[in-house]
């Protein structure tokens, strides 16, 4: 049995804000996230829409590329669709600029990408807006932004992995902001170079830092990513005819076939990272897995194996825990106890999508719990919870608020003991969410 607890929304007392007061909150707070900078402007990439930052204040102060698509899906839920336009053309400007979305619209973020989930943005934006001539528009720069992930990270047997393409000059400026998050706080970057660049790709992840890679994050093919790339073919495939059509079914017929082949274990039930350098499967226990699901690659009996061995190690009692670290508890904030909101959308959609609204109701509640709770405590979202005690009193490490710009003004821009407040991707899932369980009711 998952590490079940009744859903805290049961146990709130009657003067304790509702869900509906915290969605009160998201609607009239959506505008204090909103910037627009149109042109370059020292370490910041100049955009040419108003977009969204995942925070109303301190940290977090750009446009990030995974973070975008959770948003918009709160954005476009809540009536604020022509911000989630703006969101995805900047995001399609970005590729058009420089070849691939960054992990974020500053300088210092060019030398590596984020998980992509622009095609799927397209795909909600084009529906919720019905205009054939946006999708039109998108599926050039869509084209041009999955040949990034062809030709600068996929190798042999032809699935891809996270990496980076930095500089020397950007390792050096990058390692200092990561030194002390990995316990290295006097390490030299002329010295680990090497290393660098494997924490970098580890970056593009978006689960910075964690223990699913053993910090040799470019020598697997990440379950969750193939997944989404899987996606974009299908996606594609869909939104083109005739012979491109077939290309693109045929690519993600052999994606398919590649990440079932290599990462799917049927002893233990579930999908597992594959380990292209020593031949083997992740032995990580990590939420990649539900991405089969949410992106419907799973088959009926994968989905029926996943809800038997891979949720009840995963679930606790307020959530879903990105990963179980092999070893026990680590400093790594993507790790136990940590539970991250995307990790629960993809996780609750995904099971649904397969017929298991219990088990999707379950997670559903658990965040709005959470979420719930630390709102009346503290009148805020977060960006991370607790998946053991329900709090947003989370795991971070020594250093995550340092970039660039705070380590050349000496500072950073909030106390390194406190989990960052946040609107974006944590609005955006308590939104869907809601509308969810709303609709799912038996």
């Amino acid at each position: 049995m998952p590490h079940n607890s009744p859903p805290v929304s049961a146990t709130r007392s009657a003067t304790s804000p509702s869900p509906d007061h915290v969605r009160a909150f998201i609607e009239s707070h959506w505008d204090d996230t909103v910037r627009h900078s149109p042109k370059d402007d020292g370490t910041l990439i100049g955009l040419p829409h108003p977009y969204t930052i995942p925070s109303r204040k301190d940290v977090f102060q750009e446009l990030y590329y995974w973070d975008t698509y959770f948003t918009c899906v709160g954005l476009v839920a809540t009536g604020r669709e022509e911000l989630a336009l703006n969101n995805t053309r900047n995001l399609l400007a970005e590729v058009g600029r420089f070849g691939f979305v960054p992990n974020g619209n500053r300088k210092y973020y060019l030398s590596r990408s984020q998980p992509p989930y622009l095609a799927p943005l397209v795909g909600l934006l084009a529906e919720a807006s019905q205009d054939p001539a946006f999708l039109q528009e998108a599926i050039p720069l869509l084209k041009r932004e999955y040949e990034f992930w062809i030709n600068r990270r996929t190798v042999s047997p032809g699935l891809a992995r996270h990496g980076c393409h930095a500089t020397r000059e950007e390792l050096i400026e990058f390692f200092p902001t990561v030194r002390d998050r990995l316990g290295m706080p006097d390490a030299l970057a002329e010295d680990n170079l090497e290393f660098a660049a494997r924490v970098m790709a580890e970056c593009e992840t978006g689960w910075d830092m964690n223990s699913r890679f053993a910090k040799r994050c470019p020598d697997f093919f990440p379950v969750d990513l193939n997944s989404n790339l899987w996606l974009y073919e299908t996606l594609l495939a869909r939104w083109t005819t005739g012979d491109e059509s077939s290309l693109w079914t045929e690519r993600a017929d052999r994606r398919r076939t590649l990440i079932n082949s290599l990462c799917w274990d049927a002893e233990r039930g579930a999908w597992f990272d594959y380990d292209h350098v020593h031949c083997r499967r992740s032995s990580v226990w990590n939420a990649g897995l539900f991405q089969p699901l949410w992106v419907g690659l799973a088959n009926p009996e994968q989905a029926a194996a996943v809800v038997a061995n891979a949720l009840p190690k995963l679930e606790f009692d307020h959530g879903i825990t990105a990963t179980l670290p092999p070893n026990g508890a680590t400093p790594y904030q993507w790790d136990h106890p940590n539970m991250w909101p995307p990790v629960q959308h993809i996780a609750y959609r995904g099971l649904a999508r397969y017929g298991y609204i219990g088990e999707a109701r379950r997670i559903a509640e658990k965040y709005i719990g959470c979420v719930t709770r630390a709102f009346a405590l503290t009148g805020d979202l977060w960006e991370k919870y607790n998946v053991a005690d329900g709090s947003h009193i989370a795991r971070n490490e020594a250093g995550y608020f340092k970039n660039p710009v705070n380590l050349a003004s000496g500072g950073n821009d909030v106390p390194e003991a406190e989990t960052p407040s946040m609107m974006g991707w944590t609005a955006g899932i308590f939104v869907d969410a809601q509308d969810f369980l709303a609709d799912s009711k038996s």
